[in-house]
């Protein structure tokens, strides 16, 4: 079973190749968006590569999703900014997050800024569980 460092290890390349940084400015408390320069469709790339070395998928949306999923007929945002019964469905399907950063007022269109390194370490390390748990069930 790979460790966390492990699969850091095995992303840094692909953050290379995708965002054009040198490998020693990738840190796991790296925002993507902010420190790394990644833009939209850097993620995109990135989500495909991830899926392609990790063998799960991490979707564009995968913050609405996940909240919105447990919010079935709620509000998940109102005048563009998430609604506290949204940032604690956030809070519970993605706890990979940075809780300090889901906040009162955040806007949508600040999701992306909370999307660090770490994040995606984490989030591929739960999806493989995941898939590793419903094959052997």
């Amino acid at each position: 079973m790979m460790t966390e460092n492990d699969m850091f290890e095995r992303l840094k390349p692909l953050l290379v190749e995708v965002l054009g940084v040198a490998p020693e400015k990738i840190l796991p408390e790296s925002v993507l968006v902010g420190d790394l320069g990644a833009e939209s469709i850097d993620l995109l790339d990135l989500s495909f590569r991830i899926e392609e070395t990790f063998g799960v998928t991490i979707e564009s949306n995968e913050i609405e999703r996940e909240a919105s999923k447990r919010l079935p007929g709620g509000v998940y945002e109102k005048g563009g900014r998430l609604t506290e019964e949204a940032l604690t469905e956030i809070r519970k399907a993605l706890p990979e997050l940075d809780r300090g950063k889901l906040v009162s007022g955040l806007r949508k269109t600040e999701l992306p800024s909370l999307l660090t390194v770490r994040f995606f370490v984490m989030l591929i390390a739960r999806k493989l569980s995941e898939k590793e748990g419903a094959t052997h069930a």
